[in-house]
């Protein structure tokens, strides 16, 4: 992990207490970047099947666009746990592991800001064709 996302890493916690984990998922589902202190808690068999199957759930959604509009976000609720995905550009997915009380509605507007916004935020580290957003 670069330096400047590690620092990001250990401040996630303090801006939003409720976040553990933002992960960028690409379009073969496999994890290439994460922030926060937490991670998804599984063996790693099934935390690769869990990816794949947040990918490929974005990719046959994208089918329905034309006819109902795009997705905003998906959000999953396990036990204590929300886990809420948004799709991006050239298939990939943002997706946000949170605890059961977080307002994900509020952090669905932050991650699109921030993909908005990546390059500002976090210089060209991560660029806006990889996180998918748009050019300010």
């Amino acid at each position: 992990m670069i330096e400047n996302q590690s620092h990001i890493s250990q401040k996630a916690s303090i801006i939003n207490p409720d976040v553990k984990l933002i992960g960028i998922i690409n379009n073969r589902g496999r994890m290439i970047d994460s922030i926060g202190p937490g991670t998804i808690d599984m063996p790693e068999a099934k935390k690769e099947m869990f990816l794949m199957k947040i990918a490929l759930r974005n990719s046959m959604q994208q089918d329905f666009d034309e006819d109902l509009g795009s997705v905003d976000y998906c959000m999953t609720q396990r036990g204590n746990t929300k886990y809420i995905s948004v799709p991006a550009r050239n298939g990939n997915t943002i997706l946000a592991v949170t605890k059961q009380d977080a307002n994900h509605e509020e952090l669905v507007i932050g991650i699109n800001q921030i993909i908005r916004y990546s390059q500002q935020f976090l210089g060209e580290n991560i660029s806006n064709e990889t996180l998918g957003g748009k050019k300010p």
